[in-house]
């Protein structure tokens, strides 16, 4: 089964919600993580992990003790009116300062959500000491009982994973209300994938095709599975042989959604070198003291080289834990325009896709990358660009402001 666009940009729907701040630097301040759990088919549960350094403590009145004060809103939305609520759910936290200053503030609320749709959730955090508003953009599938959303995917402490990447060999334990089989079918896959083409490129992708290298059967044990992941490639959990549908398990380096060994750190600035630049360095006997040298050589100084390596890898990361799929995010579509643009200006969300917009709305010098989203068994988070020779200006304006030493768009 190849994957297919879901409509192309003829055929868009208006109906769209729009948001200045979504990817942008202010909103990510607030490192938090969500996870949407189907609990039957009428109730789901949205897990969080909030961290507190970016909340602001204050004394009340009352107490001689310092509280955050946050509340957790949601905005419910069905994909065919994604600019209008249908339903939201709130929930208020209020933690006491300890002698511990950063930690983890988790928890879940139950909230309803009925089957038979597909759902956008806004997930809007308001820091009331702080003034301080941040939003996430969540996508809720609730047409079957075989996604993702309806596993929970834990550790041996019974700690749950937001994020479907792993580290090689860890050991995951899987469970579902809705799925109480005994055996499940599990799809290996080793590819590896390339990475994204510029924007004007009409070189056409090569579909990947739903072949998996093995296949093998486990067992739930107390209602969950214990499983056992691989060192490389992916795992895709099935419940059963006649569907698709199901649970993909990333295996990434150790250091993901960071980058750290050389030769990662070299294909992960193809967007930005020359070809001779590239295969210089891939090739190089010593990796890291080439891509090194070359961020010297474009920075002009070690002060200011140390400074691009900083924005530069620091949007990889951003990339990786915002936009990846089956394959990571830095090599996505979304990822390559985030890395060598920044943030966008606006974002535009629309139920088969995404369009960013760098620069004002309705300016014929603003630059706008429309994204439609991909029917994908692995992920819901898959877009694809839609490539034009127009956008081959505003791709090298870009490329050579970081070949000048400058960061675009510091936002």
């Amino acid at each position: 089964m190849c994957l297919v666009l879901l409509n192309n940009c003829s055929t868009q729907k208006v109906n769209q919600s729009t948001s200045n701040k979504l990817y942008k630097k202010s909103n990510n301040e607030l490192k938090a993580q969500y996870l949407i759990y189907h609990v039957n088919d009428s109730i789901s549960q949205l897990f969080y992990n909030i961290s507190n350094e970016a909340l602001i403590y204050k004394k009340s009145d009352s107490s001689n003790f310092f509280y955050s004060f946050a509340k957790i809103y949601l905005q419910i939305s069905l994909e065919e009116s994604i600019n209008t609520n249908n339903d939201t759910a709130s929930i208020f936290i209020r933690d006491k300062q300890t002698n511990v200053l950063v930690k983890d503030l988790k928890g879940s609320f139950f909230f309803k959500l009925k089957k038979g749709s597909n759902y956008y959730i806004n997930v809007n955090v308001f820091d009331y000491n702080k003034k301080s508003h941040y939003t996430q953009s969540l996508f809720a599938d609730k047409t079957n009982t075989e996604n993702r959303q309806n596993f929970l995917i834990t550790n041996s402490k019974g700690e749950i994973y937001y994020s479907n990447y792993f580290k090689p060999n860890d050991v995951v334990y899987v469970s579902s209300i809705r799925n109480n089989e005994k055996l499940f079918m599990v799809d290996y896959f080793k590819s590896k994938f390339k990475i994204a083409l510029p924007p004007f490129s009409m070189e056409k992708m090569p579909h990947f095709s739903y072949k998996p290298d093995s296949t093998f059967s486990v067992y739930s044990n107390n209602d969950a599975i214990e499983l056992p992941l691989p060192n490389s490639g992916f795992f895709h959990l099935k419940t059963n042989e006649a569907t698709k549908e199901g649970v993909t398990f990333y295996i990434y380096e150790t250091s993901f959604p960071k980058i750290k060994d050389a030769e990662q750190m070299i294909l992960a600035t193809r967007y930005i070198m020359a070809k001779r630049e590239f295969e210089n360095c891939i090739n190089a006997t010593d990796k890291k003291a080439c891509i090194d040298k070359y961020w010297v050589d474009i920075g002009g100084s070690n002060e200011r080289a140390t400074e691009l390596i900083r924005k530069y890898y620091s949007r990889i990361q951003e990339a990786n834990k915002t936009f990846t799929s089956f394959q990571e995010g830095w090599k996505t579509d979304r990822g390559m325009i985030y890395i060598v643009f920044g943030a966008p200006n606006n974002v535009s969300k629309r139920s088969n896709g995404e369009v960013w917009t760098y620069g004002d709305g309705g300016n014929t010098n603003s630059t706008i990358f429309t994204f439609s989203k991909v029917i994908n068994p692995f992920t819901d988070n898959d877009f694809y660009l839609e490539r034009s020779e127009i956008l081959k200006f505003s791709w090298y304006q870009a490329v050579d402001a970081w070949r000048q030493g400058r960061i675009y768009l510091d936002n």
